[in-house]
């Protein structure tokens, strides 16, 4: 419809779920964009926020079922 909500979020679970695109930011520095999918398995943003890729992928895995 032409609409953009933005939030703000550091639960992914949240994020992952809803969005159809995601921005990722690290100490103010953009780190990722793209796609949820995309998003969960770069690692910057695994090191960054996630720690482990097989968590990583349990938020995008979530959102399909």
């Amino acid at each position: 419809m032409g609409a953009t909500i933005m939030m703000i979020e550091h639960i992914m679970h949240a994020v992952m779920n809803i969005a159809d695109r995601v921005v990722v930011l690290h100490f103010g520095r953009k780190i990722a964009e793209g796609e949820p999918e995309e998003v969960a398995s770069d690692p910057e943003v695994i090191t960054a926020y996630l720690g482990d890729p097989e968590v990583a992928l349990k938020f995008v895995r979530r959102r399909g079922g």
